[in-house]
């Protein structure tokens, strides 16, 4: 933690219902939140945490877009010199990105070379170089940490089924690239924790990974356990396991 008092925390992807809940769960423990989307001003909870918690500061921009990531740089370093985490939260649209064309590139007969390279570039590089953006920051802290949120379509142990093409490949070449980023950041102290966050069955009125789900109250996980049990996991992974998959339960995932 900064030595100067509170917990100084990124946190992207907080349009998504996963990411407002991570958001107010770091200010309810004291920290100092900065909260990314694409427009702050079109997620009224964000409005609603500031007031509550005060110790918000809304981010416009989106970590795919290489020139918002340049814009908000300058802003990141009026607001503070060092950030002890990062989250990277569930992955926004692309601006054309529509529903329709995410069902098309999950099936082999509809699948684009456009499609899947783009979702490769938003959900797996575009997280990573962000990361790499963020080294001064990371590195001016006492032994920063990065939550990376991801899903159990990257693994290949589990992958026994068809389809998914873009979301599988982008998963899984994700957890590849912050593996190999984990080996590159030790000597700097930097702990990366890949946080498996899919197959969520929440309350009704939430959503997992952009869709409605089923309510089974027999298999209902609270959208704030899942929340929680990322951050506690993240914290308490060890140095030398920086890199590994975890569920929110502190379970090591299969790759």
């Amino acid at each position: 933690m900064n030595a100067l008092g509170a917990r100084r925390t990124l946190v992207t992807g907080a349009a998504h219902p996963l990411g407002i809940e991570l958001v107010r769960q770091c200010l309810a423990r004291g920290d100092r939140v900065y909260a990314a989307c694409r427009n702050p001003a079109r997620v009224p909870q964000l409005a609603d945490l500031r007031a509550e918690f005060g110790g918000l500061e809304l981010l416009a921009f989106d970590p795919a877009d290489a020139s918002s990531v340049a814009d908000v740089v300058p802003v990141l370093e009026n607001l503070t010199d060092s950030l002890d985490l990062v989250v990277l939260g569930p992955v926004e649209a692309g601006v054309h990105e529509r529903v329709r064309d995410v069902a098309r590139d999950a099936h082999l007969s509809t699948m684009t070379s456009t499609g899947l390279t783009e979702h490769y570039r938003r959900h797996a590089v575009a997280p990573v170089l962000l990361v790499r953006t963020l080294l001064p920051w990371l590195t001016r802290g006492d032994g920063a940490r990065v939550l990376v949120v991801s899903s159990e379509r990257g693994s290949l142990k589990d992958k026994q089924f068809g389809g998914d093409y873009a979301e599988s490949a982008s998963a899984a070449g994700l957890h590849m690239l912050v593996r190999a980023l984990a080996h590159d950041l030790r000597e700097e102290r930097v702990v990366l924790c890949l946080g498996n966050a899919s197959a969520l069955v929440l309350r009704a009125g939430h959503v997992s990974e952009g869709e409605v789900v089923p309510t089974d109250e027999e298999h209902i996980v609270e959208l704030a356990d899942v929340a929680s049990g990322l951050l506690m996991q993240c914290e308490r992974l060890p140095r030398e396991r920086s890199g590994a998959f975890v569920d929110w339960t502190g379970a090591e995932r299969a790759w």
